[in-house]
């Protein structure tokens, strides 16, 4: 499984978690959409690639705020190795 963040600007995305989530499910590779410490933010539980640029127009289209989706907030990204 995989997971990114999805955050809504000065939207209270945690209150609406329910409604995005049935939204996102229309994508039969969203597992889940999940809280996170921030209320503009929750984390979409994904299987394969993400696919934000459906994601995004599918909240539009039910009437939700353009979201940003990006990696989840705290994961350490791959860095360059010592050799």
């Amino acid at each position: 499984m995989n997971s990114c963040d999805i955050r809504f600007p000065g939207y209270d995305a945690r209150s609406a978690r329910s409604w995005i989530r049935w939204e996102l499910f229309l994508d039969m590779d969203v597992r889940d959409v999940l809280v996170t410490p921030r209320a503009d933010t929750l984390q979409i539980i994904h299987r394969y690639d993400p696919d934000p640029v459906a994601w995004i127009e599918m909240l539009k289209a039910a009437g939700f705020p353009e979201p940003l989706i990006g990696e989840p907030v705290g994961v350490a990204q791959p860095g360059p190795v010592a050799a």
